[in-house]
């Protein structure tokens, strides 16, 4: 049975999406996958990952994807160093499938080691396959988080333009047009408002004290 492996987790905000695989309900291979999209991290999910890469029999796609997914999980746990581990496994085995790519720049990003993380997500969306529109999503997160507006708006668009029918990425591009329509305000000179001679205070001035005789 032909199993679309879609690994849908959220990290930091940022969308994971693996690769197609061959992979049956009953093997660990598959209770890995499950694990990724529905796990939160601990020894309980990531068991089945090991037994699918210590005894099952794999191509090469779904040994990366494998990888690929226990690094999810690993990273969901906070052990980072055993996720990247991973992640460099799984895109030397399969370099070409943009979503490992993908999952490995969010745990770049985790690790605040951003230049690396843009580069793998550059090289997702290079391959426009099916998980451009993700790559073009956390790139927008990423851009932002740098400070450059421009090109996490224009990414969010990208993002939107691909897969209109997630309502996410629509709400991150208006939030994004919304902040820019702020600092366009703010952007905007103030109001002049000349004041008459009659109403300015000379502060330096002694008050004028009536004299003893004046009414």
């Amino acid at each position: 049975m032909r199993k679309l492996a879609t690994i849908a987790a959220l990290a930091l905000g940022s969308a994971a999406h693996a690769a197609q695989t061959v992979l049956f309900n009953e093997s660990a291979a598959y209770e890995c996958y499950q694990a990724a999209l529905h796990g939160g991290g601990s020894e309980f999910d990531i068991e089945p990952c090991t037994r699918a890469l210590e005894h099952q029999a794999m191509n090469v796609v779904d040994r990366a994807a494998t990888h690929s997914n226990r690094g999810l999980l690993y990273a969901r746990s906070g052990d980072y160093a055993e996720a990247m581990r991973d992640h460099d496994r799984a895109v030397n085995l399969a370099p070409e499938i943009d979503s490992i790519l993908i999952n490995r720049s969010n745990t770049l990003v985790r690790l605040k080691r951003f230049e690396q993380a843009m580069q793998d997500l550059e090289q997702a969306i290079g391959f426009e396959g099916e998980a451009r529109a993700h790559a073009h999503y956390n790139r927008a997160l990423l851009f932002y988080r740098l400070g450059d507006r421009q090109s996490a708006r224009m990414d969010a668009e990208m993002a939107a333009e691909i897969t209109p029918e997630r309502p996410g990425y629509q709400r991150y591009l208006r939030m994004l047009e919304l902040e820019q329509e702020v600092a366009d305000s703010e952007a905007a000179e103030g109001v002049d408002l000349p004041t008459q001679e009659s109403n300015v205070q000379d502060l330096n001035r002694e008050p004028q004290v009536p004299r003893p005789d004046e009414p």
